[in-house]
């Protein structure tokens, strides 16, 4: 068993995000075969550019109000409580309501390939 007490939350990012993020990294795996765990808080409207992730992705909405959005669905309001299951390689986004924060928490398999535009 391993405990990890807290995330490290002292890096905002910019570049693949409109807006303020801040990733908290609960755990870092070593290999694409390990899901990668971490808490994504969101200001106020921010999203992240599309991308897909090769072994697939799970949002859990800890807190605010959030969405997400693929070709297919366009874009889905998501409330505390709901998990969004993204099957391997599909295209999307996800970030906080507009006028609102969000805490996602997002565990990932393999490596992001993330794309050069945000979501319109």
């Amino acid at each position: 068993m391993k405990v990890i007490p807290n995330g490290d939350r002292s890096v905002s990012y910019g570049g693949r995000f409109t807006g303020t993020v801040e990733l908290e990294m609960l755990h870092a795996t070593p290999t694409d075969e390990e899901p990668d765990t971490a808490l994504v808080h969101f200001k106020d409207g921010a999203v992240t550019f599309w991308h897909v992730h090769p072994g697939g992705q799970q949002l859990f909405v800890v807190s605010g109000q959030a969405r997400v959005g693929t070709v297919a669905d366009g874009e889905v309001q998501l409330a505390p409580g709901a998990l969004v299951v993204c099957p391997a390689g599909e295209r999307h986004w996800h970030g906080a309501a507009v006028g609102h924060d969000s805490t996602l928490l997002a565990v990932t398999w393999g490596t992001t390939q993330w794309e050069a535009e945000a979501p319109e």
